[in-house]
């Protein structure tokens, strides 16, 4: 388990006062810095992680501060001198500071010898000598999750992860709002390379963003809720679970094979919204003027009323929207691939949360955007401006599919763990080449779902309206379109995050 802490800066953060800061943490530690400076470390005298702290970055304004950290009865903020800090103004475009310190179980280690170490004094102290050196505020989640389970009381070598067993790494969050964080994302890379799925403990109150629950959709991934009885359940289906030592947490066997969920899954939720929920891959030519972002920016307009307003490589999202800027780093990071997060106005009439990959394939360029924009209660979802969206992408060219699902939601978009609905479908578009790859023209016309075809008549962009999005039995009639189109992957049904592929390998438990 972690504590973390957020240092909120009025002015940048220098390397020589972020290292007097985790020297004035615990000054018998051992301070260094990895990943090129990203990330400093304490390590005790046997080398052991204690604490790490991020490299500040700068936020374009407060929106994400809001977002993340909020306020109300689960947070702390202290000002320089240590007192209350709510109604202190904070910066307006402060240098985000995040550690963290492991919380170790009554081994020290969990591998044997004792520790008296106080990671979660150390990391106070490291963000409070922060502020007093640059000006500011620190924030910090009051527990809510219990901590009498030894599997969540541990640290291992990665800043995120408290447990990493044979087949899965385990990490553990205890704060309101759980974003995709740079510690997430590392992690679930580092240890999907070791062909480790990825599991996240929270408590039941904490709330996913939507780019994080989205990653957790992924068969190699899971979300874990501990709840008050001490139980666990899967916090976006409801599932209970159980520890196995080599596989993380599990299906609780004793279950059966009948449908269940955990009392506290099937609490009712919030007040929920509608939701729209786009999947839409382009190809795009090898071209020197290319620039990557326009499909975003015209999803988002066309459904949410306004372009992205922030992006970034994560949570929180610190630059503000520039597709100049998002293409240069596309190309400085080619040929490898780029995930990107972009976000709608803070406060917006109709939010909106989404993830951009680009990645370089023999065709050219991919661009796969997801998008998911909730509406304002009682109001409902444009389905017109949806058939507007495949008319001009058809136009456009280069349109490989476009998904497009409706849900119930938190009106924040924030994910919860209780039941809210699953995704039911509204219609599927398919391109030129993607038609090709189906058996053709011909074989895609002749599906269960008669399809409206644009564009060209020789070579057309398929729309296949399959319902409103309000009707449950709709998810049959696409897994009737997807076996017509793809006779031999049946499984293709299964919605998943183009980002969020992490391994082929099959789910555990």
């Amino acid at each position: 388990m972690t504590h973390d802490v957020v240092a909120l800066l009025e002015n940048r953060p220098t390397m020589r006062g972020m290292t007097r800061a985790l020297v004035h943490a615990d000054p018998r530690a051992r301070v260094r810095t990895v990943a090129d400076g990203a990330v400093v470390e304490i390590r005790d005298d046997s080398g052991r992680l204690l604490a790490a702290a991020q490299a500040g970055q700068r936020l374009s304004g407060l929106d994400e501060v809001r977002r993340l950290l909020g306020g109300g009865d689960r947070a702390v903020w202290r000002s320089g001198a240590g007192a209350d800090a709510a109604r202190t103004p904070l910066p307006e475009h402060p240098w985000w500071v995040e550690a963290r310190g492991g919380e170790f179980d009554a081994e020290g280690t969990g591998t044997g010898g004792e520790s008296d170490v106080d990671t979660v004094g150390m990391v106070r102290r490291f963000a409070a000598a922060l502020v007093a050196q640059f000006g500011g505020a620190t924030w910090e989640a009051e527990p809510r999750l219990r901590r009498d389970d030894p599997l969540l009381l541990g640290a291992t070598d990665h800043p995120a992860v408290s447990l990493a067993a044979e087949r899965v790494a385990v990490a553990v969050q205890d704060r309101p709002v759980v974003p995709l964080s740079p510690w997430i994302i590392d992690a679930v890379a580092g240890h999907g390379r070791q062909r480790r799925a990825f599991q996240l403990v929270t408590p039941p109150e904490a709330r996913l963003t939507h780019e994080l629950a989205a990653l957790l959709h992924n068969p190699m991934a899971r979300w874990v809720v501990r709840a008050s009885d001490g139980g666990y359940y899967d916090g976006l289906f409801g599932v209970p679970l159980v520890w196995h030592e080599d596989a993380g947490f599990v299906r609780d066997p004793s279950l059966g094979s009948g449908p269940t969920a955990h009392p506290r899954f099937r609490r009712n939720p919030d007040s929920l919204v509608d939701h729209l929920v786009l999947d839409l891959n382009m190809l795009h030519a090898a071209d020197a003027e290319l620039r990557v972002g326009g499909e975003a920016e015209l999803l988002a307009t066309a459904l949410a009323g306004s372009a992205p307003a922030l992006w970034g490589t994560s949570e929180p999202a610190p630059l503000v929207w520039d597709r100049d800027r998002l293409t240069d780093l596309v190309r400085r990071r080619s040929p490898r691939g780029s995930r990107l997060v972009f976000l709608g106005p803070h406060g917006g009439a109709r939010p909106f949360s989404g993830s951009l990959r680009v990645e370089r394939v023999a065709e050219g360029v991919k661009e796969s955007t997801t998008l998911a924009v909730a509406y304002p209660a009682g109001a409902e979802p444009d389905l017109s401006a949806v058939r507007g969206l495949v008319e001009e992408l058809a136009a456009s060219g280069g349109l490989q599919s476009l998904n497009v699902h409706r849900r119930r939601g938190r009106p924040d978009l924030t994910r919860a763990a209780t039941h809210s609905g699953a995704l039911i479908p509204i219609g599927l578009a398919l391109g030129p080449a993607a038609l090709h790859q189906t058996g053709g023209l011909a074989h895609a016309s002749a599906a269960p779902v008669r399809p409206v075809p644009i564009g060209p008549r020789l070579t057309p962009t398929l729309w296949y309206a399959i319902g409103e999005g309000t009707n449950p039995a709709d998810r049959q009639r696409l897994r009737m379109l997807i076996s017509h189109l793809h006779p031999k992957e049946p499984k293709g049904t299964r919605r998943q995050s183009a980002s969020a592929r992490l391994s082929k390998r099959p789910p555990q438990g």
